[in-house]
């Protein structure tokens, strides 16, 4: 078992480091911390959304969630909307230059993945999907 970890933490490396150097990546943002890339991350990923639906897909608690949420607003990554139907909820979305910032990195990401699935032919791919899909479906219990 020793050996999957170290082959799968050498493997990650190797992403992360193609990820950070490459030229592609986008350096709009450079003083935001791995921990609010995180957050913006899921943010980019919900769209609009409230801060309740950010909290759990985040899995952190509404108070949580709102200090990350109004530290994004203070810094202007974040514009808040007021719900047309309900005045009690507001609506977060994501700075049109941050969704281009995470755009980018996310379609970055996507390459060096799809770059590294190359060197596979299609059954060894179909046989990775079913066995990453195995080991998601643990961790989603």
């Amino acid at each position: 078992m020793n050996s999957i970890r170290k082959q799968f933490s050498d493997l990650y490396d190797k992403a992360l480091i193609r990820y950070q150097t490459s030229p592609l990546r986008s350096t709009d943002f450079p003083d935001m911390s791995a921990n609010e890339e995180h957050y913006i991350d899921i943010l980019y990923g919900l769209g609009q959304t409230t801060l309740t639906e950010f909290s759990e897909k985040a899995k952190i608690s509404k108070p949580a969630a709102t200090r990350i949420i109004h530290a994004f607003l203070k810094k202007g990554y974040l514009e808040k909307t007021p719900s047309q139907t309900d005045k009690r909820v507001f609506y977060l979305e994501l700075i049109p230059d941050l969704q281009e910032h995470c755009r980018k990195n996310f379609q970055l990401a996507d390459t060096i993945f799809s770059d590294m699935l190359l060197v596979l032919t299609e059954e060894e791919r179909d046989q990775l999907s079913y066995l990453i899909t195995k080991v998601n479906k643990e961790f989603d219990a």
